[in-house]
């Protein structure tokens, strides 16, 4: 089983083309990963090129250049094992689905992220990663062990089978299968293909057996019957089997061996022709045949020894393998004659036996040889079994002088003749596995070593699958340990999560604090718990319960008995709560309360403040069972704390923020009538001076014509600063109703072209200069939802301010454009903005420095603006100097109940 260091840091690689949120990505998770930004997605990739891995790659989605799912895609093909997380501030549907369905996208978030809420995400998609390289090891490990078990079976040219009864699904080996003439691909595995192939007369029979074995009728399943090969003959077949019961008694599985006997009913045939046809030559073929049937009957015990092992050990459970092993060297032993027989291992050049048994009557002595002994101590022996051959010595005394050592202590250990094979896993010595003698000497024959290496193959196969048993419960117990951990970690989110959604609800302060403690204890499986509110006065601070939560009326009574006693353990936690600000874990905590008796009783006590500014102004106090296994860390607390803080200060920035709202509205409405005021008191001396000068004009009529002039002249200067005076005034005012709100627009649908040609018309006709605007309209000609008063006084402005800042220029060009939505341009060619002016060209009163010369009040485009903005338009404005500026107007087509005014 994988287990990577957990305090390896995740590589995070972030992409994102604006500084502030690089900066931003840095210091949030800098502590908690090695993260690595980049502001393009191109020289993220150059680095990725680099050989740089990163196991997390989080990117925006719209930045200049590549966006963010075209470079995942192409990340995707550099580092596909990555995790990829696509930040977007617009729900662009079609960019997810592509880095869906190329990239594997892990998630998308919306911006602006918060830390608490992205960190999750990063630390899943981290974990996820660590599993899935975690099953790519297992399941390499498992394939291997797979393939060395089939490796061991095919050897013993024994053919097995294994039925899962539960499910009726059954495996037939190569070997089974290639004893009927058949590849491994061309019989199904299921109980129908042994059903076709059984022998008419056999099936029922055979079938009959395996239900009294199924039904515990029979102790053991050993039965011959007839197969078909794949050449139409029968073959005759000993089945032995073992079955696996659960903890019920009853039987899952079963599996076992078959061996052909074909051998040894040709044998038989021909023994029974041999009787027949030489009848008359009894006599003397009596003893050859006597030794014939000898050898038949030996090697029928030899296949029975085999089948009998290989099918004990097939299957068996790892505590029944010890006591499983020494009956099956007790039968060899049975079998050959012999009077010891070992497994021994090798580790780290040292020899241990790890199974035997001897003789009745004769006391072992392969420990007394082999045990925790180098293999240095046996050169000879390792030799042989290090170049895959068995090590065969008849006599101790035959050694050659050179192996005095070895000599020496295989006769202190009363060893005369012994054989030896070697254990192999991928050739791979582990060790061995032989039999001796203590009272003769042994001429070992072939049949001896087979017997050995048939065994030693079975014994292997049993070994691998045992150390792969171990491996797999080991790891179902690491899963099974994970898989808590997840629950518990869930649990902890789901509480974070619910509480994080009361903290972004509209829910009053008491209601959320009330609603957060319930999911305090109840989530989190508490037994009870107070809400203390904190006040503060000059010299000392109280402790007043704001709320309980409890499983009956008696238990809320004693809790608050108790809290308000003069001397209590939770006035102490929450004084040491104050003093560190923090949030805390009580263990063990002995209460004079208990939720049904007064008596003394253990807890595990939790203390969450809650922090508005620099002030606690509530802390929860939680009683747990002892072990709590959500609330066991302080991590989840203060993540706790945190989230019902911002409810807190987010309730204390709503209330100060309606006061500083209402004094603003105030000072809005003082403004605005101060305003309004202002303009009308005067207009009443503009009006005395205009009608003054209309009677000094009058009167200069009747005196020297010289001197009249000079009066005309003077009175013409008045009145065009009375009207300028005017026009400001009434610009004055009608910013400050629009400051106010009281203006709205009337908008119905109507051609613009008309008003637009109207204006056009009526300041064509004054120019002095005799300039005249040209208007083009580009696009199908559709009605327009706009105010034709308030269109109408904006156009004319930017028309009129188009004449008077191109003079001596070519004639403004008026330009207008229907598509998904209507476009106006306003164009002309006179001395241009300059980028600094354009961001104030909105501001009331601004007027540039190059502008001095051109009569102006500063507040026309403000107006204007505010005007297109009342219809729901909007107005933008794009300059170059001294060559043109370019006003543009621009309206939704769309129809009238579609807007809401």
């Amino acid at each position: 089983m994988v287990n990577p260091d957990s305090n390896i840091k995740p590589k995070i690689l972030y992409v994102d083309d604006e500084s502030i949120n690089l900066r931003l990505f840095k210091i949030s998770f800098k502590e908690n990963y090695n993260v690595t930004t980049i502001s393009s997605g191109e020289q993220a990739l150059e680095i990725i090129k680099d050989s740089a891995q990163f196991d997390i790659v989080l990117s925006d989605q719209r930045m200049p250049g590549m966006s963010g799912t075209e470079f995942m895609i192409k990340a995707k093909n550099l580092i596909p094992n990555s995790k990829y997380i696509l930040l977007t501030g617009y729900t662009d549907i079609e960019a997810l689905e592509k880095a869906i369905n190329e990239v594997g996208l892990w998630q998308y978030v919306k911006k602006p992220w918060e830390p608490s809420n992205l960190k999750f995400i990063i630390d899943n998609a981290f974990s996820s990663l660590k599993t899935e390289k975690e099953n790519v090891i297992i399941s390499s490990a498992l394939q291997n062990s797979e393939e060395r078990l089939n490796l061991a079976l095919t050897g013993t040219n024994a053919g097995v089978w294994d039925w899962n009864i539960k499910t009726n699904e059954i495996y037939f080996s190569p070997t089974w299968k290639e004893m009927l003439g058949y590849s491994k691909d061309e019989l199904e595995d299921n109980i129908k293909t042994l059903q076709n192939l059984l022998h008419p007369d056999d099936l029922e029979k055979s079938f009959a057996h395996l239900d009294e074995y199924i039904q515990g009728k029979t102790d053991e399943y050993e039965l011959e019957y007839r197969l078909q090969h794949k050449n139409g003959n029968y073959i005759h077949i000993l089945s032995r089997g073992s079955g696996l019961k659960n903890q019920e008694g009853e039987y899952e599985r079963i599996t076992g061996t078959n061996i052909d006997l074909t051998e040894k009913y040709k044998a038989q045939q021909q023994i029974k022709e041999l009787n027949e046809e030489l009848e008359e030559r009894v006599e003397r073929r009596t003893h050859a045949l006597k030794l014939l049937n000898n050898q038949l009957i030996k090697r029928n015990k030899f296949e029975h020894l085999i089948s009998k092992i290989s099918s004990e050990l097939i299957g068996i459970k790892i505590n029944e393998l010890d006591t499983q092993l020494k009956v099956a060297l007790k039968d060899i032993i049975e079998f050959n004659g012999s009077e010891n027989a070992f497994v021994f291992s090798i580790e780290n050049s040292e020899i241990n036996i790890e199974h035997e048994n001897n003789k009745l009557g004769h006391k072992s002595e392969m420990r007394k040889v082999f045990q925790k002994k180098k293999t240095n101590s046996f050169p000879l022996i390792l030799k042989k079994l290090s170049d895959n051959k068995p090590y065969i010595l008849n006599d101790t005394e035959s050694l050659p002088p050179e192996y005095i050592s070895e000599k020496k202590l295989l006769n202190n250990g009363n060893i005369k003749s012994i054989l030896i094979i070697p254990l192999t896993i991928n050739n791979d010595l582990k060790g061995g596995f032989g039999i001796s003698y203590t009272s003769k000497i042994k001429e070992w024959n072939q049949e001896d070593i087979n017997l050995l290496r048939f065994i030693g193959e079975i014994f292997m196969n049993a070994f691998e699958r045992n150390n792969t048993e171990q491996i797999l419960l080991k790891r179902d117990k690491e899963i099974s340990e994970a898989n808590q951990i997840i629950s518990e970690n869930e649990r902890k989110t789901n509480i974070l999560q619910n509480i994080a959604s009361i903290a972004n609800s509209p829910l009053h302060i008491k209601e959320a604090l009330k609603l957060s403690h319930d999911i305090i204890i109840s989530q989190g499986k508490g037994i009870s718990g107070l809400l203390i509110k904190i006040k503060k006065h000059e010299f000392e601070t109280e402790f007043q319960i704001e709320n309980i939560i409890s499983n009956t009326q008696q238990e809320k009574t004693n809790l608050t008995k108790f809290f308000l006693s003069t001397k209590n353990e939770l006035n102490a936690i929450l004084r040491s709560t104050l003093n560190s600000r923090e949030a805390s874990i009580h263990k063990n905590i002995k209460l004079n309360f208990n939720p049904n008796t007064l008596i003394s009783y253990s807890y595990d006590i939790t203390a969450i403040p809650v922090i508005v500014g620099n002030e606690i102004i509530y802390v929860y106090l939680t009683l747990f069972q002892p072990k709590n296994s959500v609330f066991n860390e302080k991590g989840i607390l203060k993540d706790i704390s945190r989230e019902i803080s911002f409810v807190a200060e987010r309730d204390k920035t709503k209330k100060e923020l309606k006061k500083a709202l209402k004094k603003e509205k105030e000072l809005g409405e003082l403004k605005s009538q101060f305003v309004s005021m202002a303009s009308h008191q005067f207009r009443t001396p503009l009006t005395v001076i205009q009608s003054n000068i209309d009677l000094f004009q009058m009167l200069a009529s009747k005196i020297d014509s010289d001197l009249k002039g000079k009066f005309d002249k003077i009175s013409n200067r008045i009145q065009t600063e009375v009207a300028r005076l005017g026009d400001l005034m009434n610009d004055v005012l009608l910013l400050g109703k629009l400051n106010a709100n009281v203006l709205i627009a009337d908008v119905e649908i109507n051609d613009v072209i008309i008003d637009i040609k109207e204006v056009v018309e009526r300041l064509n006709f004054i120019q002095p200069d005799n300039r005249k605007a040209e208007i083009i309209i580009e696009g199908k000609k559709e009605n327009v939802l706009f105010d034709k008063k308030l269109f109408s006084h904006a156009f004319h402005n930017l028309l009129e301010n188009a004449f008077k800042y191109s003079r001596n220029r070519p004639s403004p060009k008026i330009i207008v454009t229907y598509s998904s939505d209507i476009k106006i341009q306003v164009i002309d060619y006179g001395k241009g903005i300059s980028e600094e002016d354009l961001s104030k060209l909105f501001q009331p009163f601004f007027r540039s420095d190059s502008t001095q010369d051109i009569e102006g009040t500063g507040l026309g485009l403000v107006i204007c603006k505010r005007y297109i903005e009342l219809q729901k338009g909007t107005i933008e404005v794009q300059s170059k100097i001294d060559f043109e500026t370019k006003f543009t107007i621009s309206f939704p087509l769309q129809d009238e109940q579609s807007i809401n005014y």
